[in-house]
């Protein structure tokens, strides 16, 4: 399954064998063209009560690949960060508590990028990545482009108990280590729907 977020709501590509049916307000289809997604944004963003909209298809991947060539395309990376605690690492930005993560600079790899953007973001040291974790995928609009941003996430750990310090200049007024019932108190009621579907499907 593929899954890209435009806010709070979300396109959906998945198998004929894993379709969803039973979300109120979503519209369902069973074939798929590039030329219908000027229509799908436009109705996504004017519906107010629209909050779903799933392709359920045979040729998953491939569908998928045509709907990304339509878009300007940015690729970021990040971690979700567990110390000795077992406590999960959050930013707070914008008025959203966030997890840590970054563009991928030009000749980078993605598993530095994510490393880097954590160490810089929070200050954070000792970092060692466990293993990637699914990909999320979310549309905005930058002047008159429509793009799609890709972030490839990794979980991580780290055993240093150094002070953190958010990176002011990114805009990052927080950092704080939550554990789950934090998280399920604090950060569930105050973050974007991707993150929030990192937390639930992943955790």
């Amino acid at each position: 399954m593929y899954k890209v977020f435009i806010k709070d709501k979300q396109i959906q590509f998945n198998s004929n064998q894993h379709c969803v049916d039973n979300v109120k307000e979503g519209l369902f289809f069973s074939f798929f063209s590039v030329e219908m997604i000027p229509d799908i944004l436009s109705v996504l963003e004017s519906n107010t009560k629209l909050f779903l909209v799933q392709f359920s298809i045979d040729d998953v991947n491939e569908s998928f690949l045509q709907f990304c060539s339509f878009f300007t395309t940015i690729e970021a990376a990040g971690g979700v960060v567990k110390n000795n605690k077992n406590q999960i690492l959050f930013i707070f930005r914008n008025g959203k508590w966030d997890l840590p993560k970054g563009k991928i600079e030009l000749g980078e790899k993605i598993e530095q990028a994510a490393i880097r953007e954590v160490e810089e973001e929070c200050a954070a040291t000792e970092l060692t990545i466990i293993k990637p974790m699914n990909n999320c995928y979310h549309i905005y609009r930058l002047n008159s482009q429509i793009i799609l941003k890709k972030t490839y996430w990794f979980e991580m750990k780290t055993s240093s108990n150094k002070l953190l310090q958010p990176q002011e200049e990114e805009g990052i007024e927080k950092v704080e280590w939550m554990d789950n019932e934090q998280i399920n108190r604090i950060v569930l009621s105050n973050t974007y729907a991707s993150i929030a579907d990192i937390i639930r499907t992943q955790f």
